[in-house]
């Protein structure tokens, strides 16, 4: 799939699915707010949050080189049986974003590296947005946890939980409510794999007890 395909179909799935749940919410800029989102600018304002990037080396409209990162993406880390503390960590970056009125749109797995054995870092940043609204946060949860449905439940759990965790800890926020149905519905497309059907139907219980833990927001800004 080529990247002007994939960032359309990134951008028209985040407008339908804010209409299809009552949310309606203006998607991310295409064409040159993408390129700016991955300079030098908006690296430091990250930084000043708390969020590490790769180091960029040069950046072009059709070009674009950051420091290479040894540990790979997360998805692949944590499903070779990496530390579940990694997922603790991507739960941090994400709440620190959305502390600061910030969202990422594409929040995947894949879009977490893993440097160090407990440092991890966030690259693909073309679709930030200053948008604190429930969609778009709970966009960001849904897209991560969504494209972790391919892991069978015993694993997932864990993952699930540890990234609660690490978003509670930064956002002091109740788990934006939309996520779970976004979740669901985006891990159909990301994770292509027979174990979202049993993550899906099988983690009722699970969402109970985070939800007594960690609440669920209902109300919109």
């Amino acid at each position: 799939m080529s990247k002007n395909l994939h960032d359309y179909l990134i951008v028209m799935s985040y407008a339908i699915l804010s209409i299809l749940l009552a949310h309606p919410s203006t998607p991310p800029e295409l064409g040159n707010k993408t390129t700016s989102n991955e300079g030098f600018e908006m690296r430091e304002k990250l930084r000043s949050m708390g969020i590490t990037t790769p180091s960029l080396i040069s950046i072009s409209d059709n070009l674009l080189v950051e420091e290479f990162v040894p540990g790979g993406n997360l998805l692949e880390a944590l499903s070779n049986g990496r530390n579940f503390s990694l997922a603790f960590a991507a739960g941090i970056i994400t709440g620190r974003l959305h502390k600061s009125g910030y969202s990422f749109t594409d929040n995947k797995s894949q879009n977490f590296l893993v440097g160090s054995p407990s440092k991890v870092l966030r690259t693909d940043l073309a679709f930030i947005k200053k948008n604190d609204s429930v969609f778009a946060k709970s966009m960001d949860i849904a897209s991560f946890l969504g494209s972790l449905l391919c892991l069978d439940i015993g694993k997932y759990k864990v993952i699930e939980n540890a990234f609660y965790e690490g978003y509670y800890s930064e956002a002091k926020t109740p788990i934006p409510y939309l996520s779970i149905p976004l979740r669901n519905i985006l891990g159909f497309g990301l994770s292509l794999s027979s174990n979202w059907i049993v993550n899906v139907f099988l983690d009722s219980a699970k969402l109970m007890s985070n939800r007594r833990k960690f609440g669920f927001s209902v109300k919109s800004p």
